[in-house]
């Protein structure tokens, strides 16, 4: 069966690299969609089957002459770009959206400010006159230069047209469709960017050693942590570091989390700005026994996944789908809503049992092994029945 696979340059890809070749029976063409330099490649690992493909009218024309000629079409996220292949190509039945996230979240038509807490709104979200002339004029621009519509709107549009939606798990599916943002007959294909053999190579065996505090995954806003220092400024820290991630995303906004961080924690609070090889983050991972990831969407997943493997006790947010879906397959989580109180109990991390209960059902879930199977037979049901 032959696969193309319309992507970017992001490290998510070299794990559906390491996933699809290791599938029986499949042929994988990888289009890395560019803007320009075609030497400015920083993720994703070049490899024979690999074109990179400019994002111009020829660029286009290139991706949906290969559409044909492919039994099976996975977009890796769905950008402005990739919504134009989907929406001009007249074989929607073959193609699979790996969704990202963003595709949604960060659409301000849709979700964008839902991701954020009231208090973050306040302090870091300003609507000036020059942004509302610009949600005015974008529309005009696109469809005077492009003949399209805005990217989130293609976007929006693009989405309904798929029939297959690539996610872990059902609830996030469930949610979007319950928005109408999917077609009424959108199939789920089970997957991730990042089952346990991907994660865990050479780490498998780590386990939490320390009992510091995680909080968040970035220096953004759907981090929420105003509204999550606000629940832990009445905590008796101790001497555990509030160990608080901020290498990547809003240079500014990190700058402020850090300030107010400082002020309400003092020598507790322990940002982290500098980036860690691979090692030293799965380092300080393991220094932490309780992990707070105060989202209210699913992000951060291949973190909670880890964090959960190596012992930590997680707290969620319940507006996170992924909280619900672990939940439901009976992992051993916590909401930040319910149960992140000012107890003994709450910063005590879990006990042996539930940790060993935890990696069971990860291994059953998050297996490539597993996963590899329901994979290549829905693609199989995918080519029988478009044919």
């Amino acid at each position: 069966m032959k696969i193309l696979h319309l992507a970017t340059d992001e490290k998510f890809i070299n794990s559906i690299y390491w996933q699809f070749n290791s599938l029986n029976n499949t042929e994988n063409t990888f289009v890395i969609l560019v803007d320009f330099d075609y030497s400015d490649i920083k993720y994703v690992e070049i490899h024979d089957n690999f074109k990179l493909v400019e994002k111009n009218k020829k660029g286009l024309s290139h991706c949906l002459k290969e559409i044909e000629a492919h039994d099976i079409v996975i977009c890796h996220g769905l950008n402005y770009f990739q919504s134009q292949i989907v929406l001009k190509t007249t074989a929607s039945s073959k193609l699979i959206w790996f969704f990202w996230g963003g595709e949604f979240y960060d659409n301000p038509q849709l979700l964008k400010l839902k991701s954020i807490g009231e208090k973050t709104k306040k302090h870091f979200v300003k609507s000036t006159l020059k942004d509302k002339f610009k949600s005015l004029i974008r529309p005009l621009y696109y469809g005077v230069t492009n003949k399209t519509q805005t990217p989130e709107q293609s976007v929006l549009a693009a989405a309904k047209k798929i029939e297959h939606f690539g996610i872990l798990y059902r609830e996030e599916m469930d949610y979007f469709k319950s928005l109408g943002c999917l077609s009424s007959n959108v199939s789920l294909f089970k997957m991730t960017y990042y089952p346990l053999e991907f994660i865990f190579k050479d780490i498998e065996h780590i386990k939490v050693n320390g009992t510091n505090i995680l909080l968040g995954n970035s220096a953004s806003l759907t981090n929420n942590h105003l509204e999550a220092f606000d629940i832990l400024k009445g905590f008796n820290f101790e001497d555990r570091k509030l160990i608080v991630p901020l290498s990547y995303g809003d240079t500014k906004y990190g700058e402020s989390i850090i300030q107010t961080g400082k002020t309400l924690f003092g020598q507790n609070m322990f940002p982290i700005t500098d980036y860690k090889t691979l090692h030293e983050f799965n380092t300080l991972l393991s220094s932490c026994n309780v992990v707070i990831m105060n989202h209210f969407r699913q992000q951060a997943v291949g973190n909670v996944i880890a964090v959960l493997w190596m012992g930590a006790k997680v707290y969620l947010n319940e507006s996170n789908t992924l909280y619900h879906y672990l939940k439901r397959i009976g992992v051993v989580v916590f909401s930040i809503n319910k149960d992140l109180k000012q107890n003994s109990n709450a910063l005590v991390g879990l006990n042996e049992v539930e940790i060993n209960k935890n990696r069971e059902i990860l291994k059953s879930e998050l297996s490539f092994e597993l996963l590899k199977g329901t994979m290549s037979s829905k693609l199989k049901s995918i080519i029988d029945n478009d044919n």
